[in-house]
């Protein structure tokens, strides 16, 4: 240690301050006039500075640019005599050039007969660590809340499966994720991350032997940081290393991948199942809000409409057809003889045949027609706009019903249909219960018809 060292250690008040002051595992400055006097070894070792290079400097040139103002203001008022906390965080310098953070700890005392500041210094390189991974943990937990709250106010799956992907990208950092959702027998992808290019993200069966299948038949999440360590892992691309699989409820498989081993934490999984869950329950809400509607709206014997839907829906269809001007046509449908089949073959065989004559129906009309169970074995279809096209729609519908029943699989025995048709239209004075009566009218009229090409002219034509 230089002379100047030494003189300065002769100031203090006994030696045992010197031997604690060197052994201190925090490190010891003083400094007096703004210059440093003196620095423990600990000093040394923390910025790699010998004591020959930190003696006679002025303290401010280490201390990081941004912090220079507020530890200058800090140590003239200390050495004015005013009262502030002793102790406060800064970043200094380290002969790397890498900046330390460090907790100081100052006390004013007299040194050589004038004032002076001697200051610990502690390492908070960890402290400062852990607080920065604990904020960042609680901001992804505040954000999970977030997710939550937009997918509480979510009406669309497909928007939950956009925003699942976006939240897991945002929140989470995972750049490669895929989402999955059961349809049919098989996992099919509906939203992957923007880092997955097309070709890496595939369809599987639901009874494969695949990661995706397995998590949504075990229900269980997989982390796994090497890809040989799980069979069942058959990344679409060969690059994946690592992974985690998190079943999305009932509904279908999240999977995240990296071309890194050992890529995801278990603090990844759990944040992942944490998003994925809100996703799932969402989902939920909308599968029950579906079914709710599909019950309230739908025959549940034939699937179709029934006539509460027929009295909900029945004003919006008036009023877009005096909007476009375009008349509305009316069939009524009855099955002949239906009443045959559930005497000699049962309700069981009746209600099947239903069901089939309802398919059949739906199946032959267009995607903008409504079909109605309107009564036991009678069903009502709308059809919008159809500019004269009803007769012959309805003349399809009574030729497919026969070849329907023709082989016998769908119907024990031949079935035909009688149709009435009748139409509405803007400014012709008829109230709808008018036209639904003269269709009705007219399907009675068919039914007491010879079976045969007779049938079609009982249906009227366009008024």
């Amino acid at each position: 240690m230089s002379s100047n060292a030494e003189h300065r250690w002769e100031d203090l008040d006994a030696p045992t301050y010197r031997h604690l002051v060197e052994r201190a595992s925090d490190g010891v400055v003083i400094i007096q006039d703004g210059i440093l006097r003196y620095a423990n070894p600990t000093v040394s070792q923390m910025f790699g500075y010998s004591p020959q290079e930190l003696s006679g400097k002025p303290f401010t040139q280490y201390v990081h640019p941004d912090d220079v103002n507020r530890v200058s203001d800090r140590y003239r008022r200390r050495m004015a005599g005013e009262t502030l906390s002793p102790i406060y965080e800064t970043r200094l310098r380290k002969k790397s050039g890498e900046y330390l953070p460090v907790e100081l700890n100052a006390a004013t005392f007299s040194f050589g007969g004038k004032p002076a500041d001697v200051v610990f210094l502690r390492d908070i390189r960890e402290r400062k660590s852990a607080e920065q991974a604990l904020r960042r943990a609680t901001r992804k937990i505040e954000q999970l809340h977030e997710a939550a709250y937009l997918f509480a106010d979510c009406a669309d799956p497909e928007e939950i499966f956009r925003e699942t992907v976006r939240f897991a990208e945002e929140i989470l950092e995972f750049s490669k994720c895929t989402l999955d959702i059961v349809e049919g027998d098989r996992l099919v992808v509906k939203a992957t991350s923007n880092g997955l290019g097309p070709q890496e993200s595939r369809d599987a069966p639901l009874d494969g032997e695949t990661l995706a299948a397995e998590t949504l038949r075990t229900g269980k999440t997989y982390v796994f940081g090497c890809v040989e360590d799980v069979p069942a892992a058959r990344p679409a691309q060969v690059a994946f290393q690592s992974g985690i699989s998190v079943p999305v409820g009932r509904f279908g498989v999240f999977q995240v991948a990296a071309t890194e081993k050992n890529a995801f934490s278990p603090g990844d999984a759990r944040l992942l199942e944490l998003l994925v869950r809100h996703a799932a329950e969402a989902l939920e809400r909308l599968w029950l809000q579906h079914e709710l509607e599909e019950q309230a709206t739908h025959d549940p014997l034939t699937g179709v409409y029934n006539r509460r839907h027929f009295t909900d829906r029945i004003g919006h269809e008036l009023e877009r057809s005096r909007r476009y001007e375009h008349p509305l046509a009316f069939l009524m449908i009855d099955i002949d003889g239906f009443k045959s089949v559930n005497d000699r073959f049962g309700h069981q065989t009746g209600d099947r045949v239903l069901r089939e004559v309802a398919c059949a129906i739906q199946d032959e009309l267009r995607s903008v027609d409504i079909v109605i169970r309107y009564g036991g074995d009678e069903f009502l279809a709308i059809l919008p706009e159809t500019n004269g096209e009803a007769e012959s729609i309805a003349e399809r519908l009574r030729h497919a019903i026969v070849s329907m029943s023709r082989d016998g699989e769908r119907s024990p025995v031949p079935i035909t249909l009688a149709i009435g048709m009748a139409y509405w239209s803007p400014g012709d004075g008829s109230t709808l219960e008018d036209v639904l009566r003269l269709a009705d009218a007219r399907m009675y009229e068919a039914k007491r018809q010879p079976l045969g090409e007779n049938r079609r002219h009982a249906n009227g034509h366009h008024p």
